[in-house]
């Protein structure tokens, strides 16, 4: 497989100390070569080759992981495809020796960006976990501070579709099995005989990227993670800009106080339908059925004067992109056109003919991209942030164009983009295969979380995927049968009160499944369902507080203030199921 001096090397790799494999020499005399499991036409510059030890790295505060301290070597190399002007760079961080617990740790990025570096925290998490992690700049490169929408197209009208199927998928499973040669190699793990268990983690654009992997490298992985998953790319990356025309369409633009105002007391008036009140709105889905914001009517409000930040891309700390716009001192009474818009954007995108184009959110979510203040005018209008506008430019039009002029678009026009969007790209980027047959035969399992106050990427997308599953794969069976089935491999969470990938200010005292990568570990390594996942709380009154999230269909209720029960009601779940029929096609 390797030369006798690699071999020698690997024999001792158990045993030794960090310092001794953490050099240039080793990491090269054990990369992956033809002989071993790699993608076919790959070729590894092995003069690319970097290592770096180390110690004592912390990583705190992170809603993913608890805080931890690691000891690590850091590996860079690059390759090439064959017949391929191309430089992929991959990183891999190789947990000391002792350490190693037979585990390899794929993770993916967020926004445009292939991976989260080290700042994204899930690296660092796996090494925690005796894992070897690894990421890759997708041949981009995203070390060089280029993001994927800086090079989907080669000059105005023509796609880089090398680049589009690196994002869509390719890149994260060439890393993913590179890495598992590799981490062979250095550790010896091959010669033991010792199965290396293999996961994917990942949220946002990260959880579309899980899927990705799921959908289209099955074989690879043992168990995958995907958090508020940003798939259906074609409808996904319009809906981003469907709030202002929706608004548009209407033509009358409220002030941003009002959609505060209503945003709050929705979560004061469904605090308790859970039958707890702590400020946390576990059931959305009740919300949405019993909450009329009509009765909002009259009601007054008042904000001092401010600001509002776009959504931009990406998610909590991680956002980017975003615009910052001041607002001035507002008070009124919200009027009959404000409930007309509120009632609109509550029940999602809708065509001309009244059909439904695309999931809303859910009541408690907010109302992100909605208006902003003219100074100019002392009036409200709309706008569309480059980070959303450019995927009408770049990504469907192929114009070297960041800014959408956003006056006189339609709700249809918004369709039309996004059918144009999921037959442009369903072989790479739309992500929506239903049919996980393979993931399931080999044995893989899916843990599928999502904020339920997610206002980026709605959370019903995720139930209507995993429905779609369901469906699929089990199409003789009722919905309670398959879903039975489906949860011996294929789990969903709703989260209560999570934002997109992050907490919410809104809903302080929610908790965030932080223990994700655990409960995988020991529903692959030793067979415990994760019937239900651990939420734990990161501010408030209630920090360090670890709630618990039960599988859907599933959803909380609180007999009292302390004891929680997982109930299953039909007219619940008929409030988070929603049927896209502005299509003629399926939309998985």
């Amino acid at each position: 497989m390797y030369s006798l001096v690699a071999a020698t090397l690997v024999g001792i790799a158990s045993a030794a100390s960090l310092n001794s494999v953490c050099t240039t020499d080793y990491v090269t005399s054990v990369l992956p070569t033809a002989s071993d499991d790699i993608p076919s036409g790959i070729t590894i510059d092995t003069s690319s080759v970097s290592t770096s030890i180390y110690r004592n790295y912390s990583l705190t505060d992170s809603i993913f992981w608890e805080d931890l301290t690691i000891n690590f070597c850091e590996v860079s190399f690059a390759y090439s495809h064959q017949n391929g002007d191309d430089r992929v760079v991959v990183q891999y961080w190789m947990p000391s020796p002792d350490l190693f617990q037979n585990r390899f740790l794929a993770t993916g990025g967020s926004a445009y960006e292939i991976n989260n570096g080290s700042g994204g925290g899930d690296i660092a998490g796996g090494v925690a976990f005796g894992a070897a992690t690894g990421y890759t700049d997708g041949g981009f490169p995203y070390w060089g501070g280029t993001d994927f929408d800086d090079v989907v197209i080669l000059g105005n009208g023509t796609a880089n579709w090398p680049a589009i199927y690196n994002w869509g998928y390719q890149a994260i499973a060439e890393m993913t099995q590179i890495g598992k040669a590799f981490t062979n190699n250095f550790f010896n793990v091959g010669n033991n005989a010792t199965k290396l268990y293999t996961y994917y983690i990942g949220c946002s654009e990260g959880g579309r990227e899980a899927m990705s992997q799921a959908q289209r490298a099955p074989e690879l992985y043992d168990g995958i993670v995907a958090g508020a998953p940003a798939m259906r790319y074609g409808q996904q990356q319009v809906n981003h800009i469907a709030p202002p025309i929706q608004i548009q369409t209407i033509g009358y633009y409220p002030p941003s106080c009002v959609f505060d105002t209503v945003i709050n007391a929705t979560i004061n008036a469904c605090d308790g339908m859970d039958g707890k009140i702590d400020g946390v709105v576990a059931r959305s889905d009740l919300c949405f059925q019993n909450f009329n914001v009509s009765s909002m009517l009259g009601k007054s409000y008042y904000c001092e004067a401010g600001s509002t930040t776009s959504l931009g891309l990406g998610y909590g700390k991680r956002s980017k992109r975003q615009t910052t716009s001041a607002t001035p001192a507002q008070n009124g009474t919200i009027n009959a056109k404000d409930i007309e818009v509120i009632q609109d954007l509550l029940t999602g995108l809708k065509d001309s003919k009244g059909d439904l184009v695309y999931f809303p959110f859910q009541p408690t979510a907010g109302f992100g991209d909605t208006t902003v203040y003219d100074s100019t005018t002392d009036s409200w209008t709309i706008t569309s942030p480059n980070s959303n506008g450019e995927w009408i430019t770049k990504f469907l039009n192929w114009q070297n164009v960041t800014e959408l002029d956003m006056w006189g678009v339609t709700n249809d026009d918004l369709k039309a983009w996004m059918i144009e969007g999921m037959t442009k790209y369903m072989d790479s980027l739309q992500t929506t295969l239903p049919d996980l047959t393979p993931f399931h035969s080999k044995g893989g399992r899916l843990l599928h979380y999502h904020g339920e106050a997610d206002s980026s990427v709605p959370p019903t997308g995720s139930i209507h995927y995993h429905e779609s599953v369901r469906e699929i794969m089990y199409p003789d069976l009722s919905f309670a049968e398959g879903n039975e089935k489906l949860n011996d491999w294929y789990r969903f969470y709703l989260v209560p009160g999570a934002a997109h990938c992050a907490t919410n200010d809104e809903q302080p005292n929610a908790g965030f499944p932080r223990d994700n990568f655990a409960h995988m570990i020991k529903w692959v390594e030793e067979d415990v369902v994760p019937v239900r996942i651990n939420a734990t709380v990161t501010s408030g009154e209630h920090k360090g507080e670890v709630q618990e999230l039960c599988t859907w269909p599933s959803r909380p209720y609180w007999t009292d203030n302390n004891t929680m029960v997982c109930e299953q009601n039909a007219t619940s779940i008929q409030a988070m199921l929603w049927k896209l029929s502005a299509y003629i096609t399926p939309v998985y």
